[in-house]
């Protein structure tokens, strides 16, 4: 087995989905409505800008495509270049603090880790020469063409901003699958063609030395910045269901929508759960499970909202799968919990007597 095969057999390929959001964001300055971009591909644009969201990569991948074909080819690479890196990159404020270039990269590639289960981004000086990449290791069917030049874009603009009027494009060699999609002048580097399986910068290791000042981070940017607290899921099944809660809500999700989330064929879903002993079919099951009892009892939500939540339309048939699911009713599950919270709130009022504490 390679090193491909063992790693998506470990963990579904899945990143922060507002990796995302800065071009979804900018369609509209172009006067593009982002469902028509996302509509077709089965992502909501409030599913892309909630940083707590992982995708597929190549979910990903098909957002930045579709965004270029909308507008033009060099979009993803001009939105690249406007980017707030403070309230765009995980841990934003932390790499603010950094003194130096070479400190931003190395703060950097420490935050990024999280990010993504299946792409290593990493700094390396080799003498005169520091070479700063991303890798995936991980099979693809989508062309990342367009999310290498968003993101090869960040980098060569604030290399272009550190160092100001030292900037020297001709001491730069870019690395990425489609040189074509980068906009003509791009700062006066020319780009190589190489492998999609990712993308390289090569620049002179004396730039990192040089000081980093807070505003060459900061661009003008819609996207708003979070606390980051969440880690990519490092296992196959936890990636899974985290992209099942993102679609719980969408009428008639199944093990056909889901395996075509994942850019699998159903059977192939099926095969990669069995060794966790359980079907596409009984994740999502187990999914909708644990997010029902959430809503019908600490949320409090009647059993009418809650279907709506889990997509059905028809309470009548939600009551039947979580009584399937759990044994009893969701009216009978409400009153357990109500009688449970009842009892707890009558041993903490004993506990609290005059004559519980005299004893």
């Amino acid at each position: 087995m390679d090193a491909f095969d063992q790693n998506t057999k470990k963990a579904l390929p899945l990143v922060r989905a507002s990796v995302a959001a800065p071009v979804v964001a900018a369609l509209r300055d172009f006067g593009v409505e982002p469902a028509f971009v996302l509509d077709p591909l089965g992502v909501s644009e409030s599913q892309v800008m909630d940083r707590q969201n992982f995708l597929p990569h190549e979910t990903i991948y098909k957002i930045h495509q579709a965004a270029a074909d909308a507008t033009s080819p060099d979009f993803c690479a001009q939105v690249g270049q406007s980017i707030d890196l403070v309230r765009f990159l995980p841990l934003g404020d932390m790499l603010a603090e950094a003194l130096t270039l070479g400190d931003f990269f190395t703060r950097y590639t420490q935050a990024v880790s999280k990010e993504s289960n299946a792409v290593t981004q990493s700094l390396l000086v080799e003498r005169e020469h520091a070479y700063f990449s991303a890798k995936r290791n991980f099979k693809f069917s989508v062309s990342p063409g367009q999310t290498d030049a968003f993101l090869a874009s960040i980098w060569i603009s604030l290399l272009h901003r550190v160092l100001d009027f030292r900037w020297d494009p001709s001491q730069i060699i870019l690395r990425v699958s489609e040189p074509d999609v980068l906009p003509r002048h791009f700062h006066g580097v020319q780009a190589i063609k190489c492998s999609p399986q990712g993308f390289s910068i090569r620049f002179p290791s004396t730039w990192l030395s040089h000081q980093m000042l807070s505003e060459t981070l900061e661009n003008p940017s819609d996207l708003t910045g979070a606390t980051l607290g969440q880690h990519a899921p490092q296992d196959f099944l936890a990636g899974l269901q985290g992209l099942i809660r993102i679609h719980l809500g969408e009428p008639g999700f199944g093990v056909d929508e889901l395996a075509r989330l994942c850019g699998f064929h159903r059977e192939t879903l099926n095969n990669r759960l069995a060794p966790y002993g359980q079907s596409a079919s009984q994740v999502i099951s187990g999914v909708k499970l644990e997010e029902a009892k959430k809503l019908l009892g600490p949320v409090g939500k009647s059993v009418g909202e809650t279907a709506l939540r889990l997509g059905y339309a028809d309470p009548t048939a939600f009551s039947r799968a979580f009584r399937k699911w759990s044994g009893m009713s969701p009216s009978d599950f409400k009153k357990t919990v109500k009688e449970r919270g009842r009892k707890t709130c009558a041993s903490a009022v004993a506990c609290c007597s005059p004559s519980f504490l005299r004893a």
